[in-house]
């Protein structure tokens, strides 16, 4: 909830700002791998590379009337809060 209300008020306090958050997704960095142990898995959901790949389009299809004061996941998909 703190992101939500942080992202919606940089985004309508800051006019000139593109204010957005990204989940990255379940990556296989140390601690995706240790949570997917955790939870009975091999590894986590996808690797590093996927997960940079996603955010960098993400990123750079962004424009303030588009994506600014929404939570985004990595695939290019807008998330509910």
């Amino acid at each position: 909830m703190a992101t939500h209300w942080l992202t919606k008020a940089i985004h309508t306090e800051e006019p000139w700002l593109t204010a957005f958050p990204i989940d990255p997704g379940w990556v296989q960095t140390d601690i995706g791998q240790r949570g997917a142990a955790a939870f009975g898995y091999e590894k986590a959901a996808i690797t590093v590379e996927e997960s940079v790949n996603g955010l960098i389009r993400v990123i750079d299809a962004a424009t303030r009337e588009t994506h600014s004061g929404v939570l985004w996941k990595y695939t290019g998909e807008q998330s509910p809060w």
